[in-house]
C-alpha cells in the first residue's frame, strides 16, 4: 500500500527562475555571500551537521542564487504595505515582515528580502522569490485584516502584493 509522498521541503519551479543553475556544482559549494551550502542537489544553511563533516577543500566557492539577485536586483516579489494604519503600526509591521522572513529563509536559505523602502504612508518590500512575497500578504492579512490584492505575471516568476488598511 502507498500512502501519499511527503517531501522534505516545498519545491522549486526552476523553469522560470533563470538564477536557479542548470548545471549545478558537482561537489559541495559555499555561497561567498551569505554561507549557505550547496550539497545534495539543494541549498542548506552554513550549520548543517552533514556539512561541517565535508572538508573544506572539497567545497568550490560559488554565489547562492539568493546573493545573486541581491547583487543583481533581481527582485521577483514586491509587497506594498499602504494605507494609515502603516503609519501608526510601522514597527510592528516591520518586525511581522522580518519574522516571516526569517521562518521562511530556515525552510529555503533563498528566500530572502531584499530591500524594504519607507515612504509616508506605505512601505514597498521587494524579494528574491516570487512565493516569499505572498507569504508576507497572507501573514500580514491574516495579523491585521486589511485587503489584500495578489497579481502574478504569466510569463516569468514575478509577484506583486498589494496590502492596504486605512
Amino acid at each position: 500500500m502507498t500512502g501519499p509522498r511527503i517531501g522534505r521541503g516545498k519545491s522549486m519551479d526552476s523553469d522560470k527562475d533563470p538564477y536557479l543553475s542548470k548545471s549545478a556544482p558537482e561537489n559541495m559549494a559555499v555561497c561567498a555571500g551569505c554561507g549557505a551550502v550547496y550539497h545534495n542537489k539543494r541549498w542548506t544553511h552554513k550549520n548543517d551537521a552533514a556539512v561541517a563533516a565535508v572538508p573544506a577543500a572539497t567545497k568550490a566557492e560559488v554565489l547562492c542564487p539568493a546573493c545573486q539577485k541581491i547583487r543583481d536586483k533581481y527582485a521577483q516579489g514586491f509587497v506594498t504595505l499602504q494605507g494609515a494604519f502603516v503609519k501608526d503600526h510601522r514597527e510592528e509591521l516591520l518586525n511581522l515582515v522580518r519574522n516571516k522572513e526569517t521562518l521562511s529563509s530556515h525552510t529555503n536559505p533563498l528566500e530572502r528580502i531584499m530591500e524594504i523602502k519607507e515612504s509616508k504612508d506605505a512601505i514597498e518590500i521587494t524579494t528574491t522569490s516570487d512565493k516569499l512575497a505572498q507569504r508576507i500578504g497572507r501573514v500580514v492579512a491574516k495579523a491585521f485584516s486589511g485587503e489584500v490584492e495578489y497579481k502574478w505575471s504569466d510569463d516569468v516568476k514575478l509577484t506583486r502584493v498589494i496590502w492596504t488598511r486605512n
